[in-house]
């Protein structure tokens, strides 16, 4: 009885998730996609360099590049095959964002398969900081508060969302 209890709400909770951006927020996020998807191997490799210039340490949970130099990691195919696939992923919550609940399934997933890293939520905070570093310097003076909050919003959607992945039992 218990265990089918948890395993509905678990349920619910998985499908009821919704992506708390305004209308204008998501017509933001839209645009800046646009600009960003042209030039999306260069913000993968840079946040991702940024990442681990901000977290030397974090270089661990990646065994192919615990041992380099942040130059010797920015020339590896690891490097870029790891970018774009994060860049797929910011790719899929732009155009989910008004289907959060597919989404929302595909980011419980994505968590579930990084723990075999062993990430933890702190990581993506990390990782979110990159990719707001980089996206402000892509963007130059044309980044905006509000550009900034509805970024913000979205990753916090992915992170929830990875995280109850990360913490899941399956």
């Amino acid at each position: 009885m218990g265990c089918g209890s948890s395993l509905s709400a678990e349920f619910q909770e998985k499908y009821t998730a919704s992506i708390q951006l305004s209308a204008a927020q998501k017509k933001i996020v839209r645009e800046t996609w646009e600009f960003v998807e042209q030039r999306r191997s260069y913000v993968g490799k840079r946040m991702f360099l940024k990442f681990f210039e901000n977290n030397p340490e974090y270089k661990r949970l990646f065994p192919e590049f615990k041992e380099l130099s942040l130059s010797d990691i920015e020339k590896t195919k690891e490097l870029h095959g790891h970018a774009k696939r994060v860049m797929k992923a910011l790719e899929n919550a732009v155009s989910a964002m008004d289907d959060a609940e597919i989404f929302a399934a595909y980011l419980n997933e994505l968590g579930r398969r990084h723990k075999d890293r062993p990430m933890k939520p702190l990581h993506l905070d990390s990782v979110k900081t990159a990719l707001m570093f980089t996206l402000q310097e892509l963007f130059k003076s044309s980044w905006t508060e509000e550009t900034a909050e509805a970024w913000n919003k979205l990753f916090m959607f992915i992170k929830d969302q990875m995280v109850r992945g990360l913490q899941s039992r399956a």
